[in-house]
């Protein structure tokens, strides 16, 4: 067991971490939430609103895979963290200047830049995440990062009610708004960095990071349970990409919608996440992260198909809130998933490749959408439509393909749907102990003398 000063670090370093999720999640509600809306201020073409996608993923994937090298390099996990962090952060300087800056090709121009904010992002994710699973202790990992995303999901909900505002306001002088986010996400962004020093890193071996070779890598997606969760993973990225980058542009261009509304509507799924996160969590620790994957994976499936419906901004705000409740469920309990079906002595490792095979699915699929939506059948006279149909078709179809072949990795109860549908709707588990899982208390109440993460601790 750790002794109680490494508790009390332990402790802090999430509670920190928390904070921390916080100023990132206002780094993505004032400024990422924005970037397609920023996009088509500059001009930019459906098909470039494809590759405002595909291109930072492609190059934020290759870039993932030499994140635990760097941090080798670095002799620091938390080095390398700081170091990323810090150079996607500047990133949005150029971003908001491009406007201003650049007489022609401005979109283009954007697009780069947004592409090195998003690789050097991407390449904090395999070792942030690496440092993080060894810190939460296993049994807790749905309760505490349903609980820190909650909170980043309600500062990413203030930060875009800000930048909405800020938008409506300026909407007639041009660019101006969207300079003033984007500085408020460069902002928010060295906030996030400071926290970041915060990050405790326990004892590691940096070289063992580097023991698998991506033909061990390769080799293991069809025959490991990991492997196949992450083929799983990747085949629906592709197919949910597809259709993202044009949700967007349904709304502001399709459906006409200004700003304010558009902020209002975008509201509505942030809400769902904030309700939703937590009660997902919590339902995961208690039944396991892959029966929890297969309900999210029919509901993410689902969300395109509910947007064909009805344009009516009545129905757009339950489309909304569907979406926000759906793929609240399935980020958590997928990288969850992950982080559990790992082994710690390379799981930054298997985390690179991991990250790296969702950028470049998610990059393929935005571009082969950029090029079918031009060709694509109409649904109800909208070439976006058509593409929203054929995603959730692809992704029911990858759902019913892979689920039967991934297996639980952790020792978990077996609770009838009866039992579980209220857990998720936020009714309390049965075997969470007084405290409603807040990280102040004693955190060696909850861990077990088998638990990896406690041996060979130190402070």
């Amino acid at each position: 067991m750790p002794t109680y000063p490494v508790v009390k670090r332990i402790e802090r370093a999430l509670r920190f971490s928390t904070y921390e999720g916080m100023a990132f999640g206002a780094v993505q509600g004032i400024g990422e939430r924005f970037t397609s809306a920023y996009a088509i201020a500059l001009g930019a073409t459906n098909p470039q609103l494809g590759l405002l996608t595909a291109l930072p993923s492609f190059i934020g994937a290759f870039g993932q895979t030499t994140s635990a090298r760097f941090a080798g390099l670095l002799g620091s996990r938390k080095r390398a963290v700081l170091l990323f962090a810090t150079l996607s952060g500047c990133m949005w300087l150029p971003i908001l200047s491009v406007g201003y800056v650049f007489p022609s090709h401005e979109s283009v121009w954007f697009i780069a830049f947004f592409a090195l904010y998003t690789m050097f992002g991407l390449m904090t994710v395999p070792v942030w995440g690496s440092i993080m699973a060894e810190v939460v202790p296993s049994q807790l990992r749905g309760r505490y990062f349903g609980r820190r995303h909650r909170w980043s999901t309600f500062a990413n909900m203030m930060a875009f009610l800000l930048a909405g505002g800020l938008l409506y306001l300026f909407r007639d002088r041009g660019l101006v708004g969207f300079a003033l986010v984007f500085g408020l996400a460069f902002a928010f962004r060295m906030i996030s960095v400071g926290l970041l020093t915060t990050l405790m890193e326990l004892p590691h071996d940096q070289k063992g990071e580097e023991r698998l070779s991506p033909k061990a890598f390769f080799r293991g997606l069809h025959t490991t349970n990991v492997g196949r969760a992450m083929l799983y993973f990747f085949s629906m990225n592709f197919m949910v990409s597809l259709a993202s980058p044009f949700f967007v542009p349904y709304m502001l261009r399709d459906l006409g919608m200004d700003y304010l509304m558009f902020t209002a509507l975008e509201m509505v799924s942030i809400l769902a996440v904030l309700w939703a996160v937590s009660h997902w969590g919590a339902a995961a620790d208690l039944v396991g992260n892959r029966k929890m994957l297969a309900i999210a994976s029919v509901l993410i499936a689902l969300v395109p198909i509910v947007w064909l419906v009805s344009g009516n901004r009545a129905y757009v705000g339950f489309a909304e809130f569907y979406t926000g409740l759906a793929w609240a469920g399935f980020n958590l309990v997928s990288v969850n998933f992950i982080y559990d079906a790992t082994p710690a002595h390379k799981r930054t490792a298997y985390l690179g490749y991991f990250n790296a095979g969702a950028g470049i699915s998610t990059s393929l699929g935005a571009l082969t959408g950029g090029f079918l939506i031009a060709h694509i059948p109409t649904f109800n006279g909208s070439a976006i439509l058509g593409m929203f149909l054929l995603s959730g078709i692809l992704r029911l179809s990858m759902a019913f393909l892979f689920l039967p072949h991934i297996k639980e990795v952790r020792r978990v109860r077996t609770v009838p749907s009866a039992e579980l549908f209220p857990i998720m709707m936020g009714g309390r588990v049965a075997h969470r102990p007084a405290h409603q899982g807040r990280f102040h208390l004693p955190l060696s109440f909850h861990r077990h003398s088998d638990d990896p993460n406690v041996k060979g601790n130190s402070p």
